[in-house]
């Protein structure tokens, strides 16, 4: 599963919780899953697996039993005189596999273009596998946390549905929002060059706060349930 929400930079002066001159912000994660001390959900509850597609149409979140995945169509258009359309041979629409196995689909644009089409598929959480995460609930939306690779803290997205509408949200990285946090609950440190904030909120008023801090969280995307 490829890691989205792990942020990395070089370069950064840090004074306090100020951070200038870098290109990639710092590493913001909390040091368990959030929120503390809630109970931990052995499945997404059936009245909310779906497929949520967003307003292009192009992509798509879905809600399965035990994890939630993103699916994109990605496609490119290539010339039919381009090596790559060549060793295609393509002559009608027709399909073909990729080194990785990935299936694609093939169709004439005019005489001289083809268009190559395939789905893209990524996890972005899940409840089983090596890095298995836990799904909690809190003041209405979802929580995913997900343990980084080196198991020191975890990555948290969160899930708000108000049917038929999702948002999904991944913690942000913004370090003037984190000054508005309690100082007990922003933990920071640097080390390789890169800046690490690690949130480790008490349960009660400080965990309600970063619930409710709606300028803490990014919007990844918002998407419609289809089925």
């Amino acid at each position: 599963m490829r890691t989205l929400f792990a942020w990395r930079g070089a370069g950064c002066v840090a004074t306090g919780l100020l951070l200038a001159a870098c290109d990639e912000g710092p590493v913001v994660n909390f040091a368990q899953p959030f929120p503390a001390g809630a109970f931990d959900m052995a499945a997404f509850p059936a009245r909310h697996q779906a497929v949520y597609t967003a307003a292009d149409s192009s992509t798509s979140l879905h809600i399965g039993r035990t994890a939630v995945w993103l699916q994109e169509l990605q496609s490119q258009v290539l010339g039919r005189h381009e090596p790559e359309a060549a060793i295609l041979r393509l002559t009608t629409d027709s399909t073909y596999r990729s080194e990785g196995g990935q299936l694609h689909y093939l169709r004439p644009v005019g005489k001289d273009s083809i268009r190559d089409s395939w789905l893209s598929q990524d996890t972005i959480f899940a409840l089983t596998g090596a890095h298995a995460g836990r799904l909690r609930r809190f003041q209405g939306r979802y929580y995913l946390s997900t343990p980084t690779e080196n198991a020191e803290s975890w990555e948290v997205q969160r899930l708000e549905l108000a049917r038929p509408k999702l948002v999904w949200q991944t913690l942000g990285r913004d370090t003037l929002r984190l000054r508005a946090l309690d100082p007990a609950t922003v933990h920071y440190r640097r080390r390789n060059g890169i800046s690490y904030y690690q949130l480790t909120p008490m349960p009660g008023p400080a965990t309600r706060h970063v619930g409710r801090y709606a300028g803490l969280w990014n919007t990844k995307g918002e998407f419609l349930r289809r089925r």
